[in-house]
């Protein structure tokens, strides 16, 4: 189930540090425009692995949220135009649900779309870690991040076992399974990524 994918990736801790890593949400698409092994790991997911939620339950939604998604991956649409292009593609007359106001409350395609994303770069980013031998991964205090929420409290500004927080999110985003324990994303707004341990605390 697990996508090990990285297995060029290099084994020195100091030279995973040196590449580039998302610090917080917003810099995900930057990232992944000069990490090409990471993109190549989120569309292996993406297609590898089904994220149910019910706005793509339907029809032909649930391609169209990939389709979507893998042109962000590729810098072929902006966060906002995936979002637009979400609402459009995915609108709610054509779903099953349209019915239902919980199903699309106001903001459902924003938080479809930046969960699914920041879900698939933390998976990317888990699996690289794995794969390197590094069993501990980082999550950072984000300027964004609400620091009464439980990620900014239990998780920002530590470190963490790379394995536990991939499994909480399969468990959580994939098998669908209520998971109490702190994971990233944490929530539709959540602002925390994975990344490696910085040197400072690599002693």
């Amino acid at each position: 189930m697990h996508g090990m994918l990285h297995r060029s990736a290099p084994r020195d801790a100091a030279a995973l540090r040196a590449l580039v890593w998302a610090a917080e949400f917003r810099d995900i698409p930057a990232t992944i425009a000069v990490r090409p092994d990471l993109r190549a790991a989120m569309h292996t997911l993406l297609a590898q692995h089904v994220l149910p939620v019910k706005v793509t339950e339907g029809g032909n939604r649930d391609a169209e949220r990939k389709a979507i998604l893998g042109a962000l991956f590729d810098g072929a649409l902006t966060l906002d135009e995936a979002v637009a292009q979400t609402e459009a593609r995915l609108a709610r007359e054509g779903s099953p649900h349209r019915a239902n106001n919980r199903v699309f409350a106001r903001g459902w395609a924003k938080r479809l779309v930046y969960t699914h994303t920041s879900v698939l770069y933390t998976w990317a980013v888990l699996d690289a870690l794995l794969a390197a031998g590094e069993p501990q991964c980082f999550v950072a205090h984000s300027p964004a991040e609400a620091p009464t929420s439980t990620c900014a409290q239990l998780l920002a500004g530590k470190q963490h076992d790379a394995a536990v927080l991939r499994d909480r999110l399969i468990r959580c985003y994939v098998a669908k399974q209520p998971v109490r324990a702190p994971l990233v994303p944490s929530h539709p707004h959540c602002t925390h990524v994975a990344a490696p341990i910085p040197a400072a605390r690599h002693a």
